[in-house]
């Protein structure tokens, strides 16, 4: 299936640039997409941060974290093995040594950490994962010729959607994260065997977490487009599929001051609803 649509919204108050991606340009699904989750538009925007709003009419409503990714059909897409989903930023995602730790670019998907002690939030030790999958990173400056960033692993860090607040509350924190803020790619899973949520927040230090990219492999010194693969094994007795939430360009340092500063106004703002 070829998709060219657009996403329409509000445009911040500060102008119409945002750090997201704005268009999905191709998705194909593949051999064994995760059935119903292939509306490939909800990648478009934001990462999540609250899930299972539709889910028993919102009943079930509870913010994302770690050990609570997002899950529902309207929030992510599947791509089957030998599938793909090629995105496209209106802003150009730069290469720069300013960006924290050399990464460029954030793709979230729908891992997450078993919880040792439900519902209060704790890794397992030794530390157990969930729909943490392998996944191949393309990147374009013209959406036609693609450089091959390779192998990397989907929800590597868990996305998290508030600072403050338990694992699996219905009611958002007061806090958000930053999502255009990358976890220290330096830092491992084992770095998390054990930890609770408040000792995996310290980690992340304030970071909405997602699974950090440096562009300079392209050779690219901007790309404007992103494409996402599932690797075949070859073992038709072996699927495997790569579930996507958002991609986000890590901005230079005063325009992520700006976009957490808008995001934290969104917050009150919907609270006070």
């Amino acid at each position: 299936m070829m998709l060219g649509v657009s996403v329409g919204g509000i445009a911040p108050v500060l102008g119409s640039a945002d750090p997201w991606a704005d268009r999905v340009t191709r998705y194909d699904p593949g051999s064994n997409a995760q059935f119903g989750y292939d509306n490939p538009l909800v990648a478009i925007g934001q990462p999540e941060r609250s899930t299972f709003e539709t889910t028993g009419g919102g009943a079930f409503t509870s913010v994302v974290s770690p050990f609570n990714p997002a899950f529902e059909t309207n929030e992510i897409v599947s791509i089957g093995e030998g599938g793909s989903l090629t995105v496209e930023f209106d802003e150009p995602i730069t290469d720069s040594p300013a960006h924290p730790f050399g990464v460029d670019l954030i793709i979230f998907g729908n891992g997450g950490f078993i919880d040792d002690d439900f519902p209060h939030g704790r890794a397992s030790a030794p530390i157990g994962t969930f729909g943490m999958d392998a996944m191949r990173v393309l990147v374009s400056d013209d959406g036609t010729n693609f450089v091959d960033l390779g192998l990397h692993t989907e929800g590597l860090f868990p996305a998290m959607g508030y600072l403050d607040g338990g694992a699996y509350d219905a009611v958002p924190g007061q806090v958000p994260t930053d999502f255009t803020r990358p976890v220290d790619p330096a830092l491992t899973l084992n770095d998390f065997k054990g930890l609770s949520l408040a000792q995996i927040r310290a980690l992340y230090d304030g970071s909405g977490g997602g699974t950090g990219i440096d562009i300079a492999g392209s050779g690219l010194s901007a790309v404007t487009h992103v494409r996402i693969e599932a690797p075949d094994d070859g073992d038709p007795g072996k699927t495997s599929n790569v579930e996507i939430d958002a991609f986000a360009a890590v901005p230079e340092p005063g325009a992520a001051a700006m976009w957490l500063a808008l995001t934290y106004l969104g917050v009150a703002f919907r609270r006070r609803l």
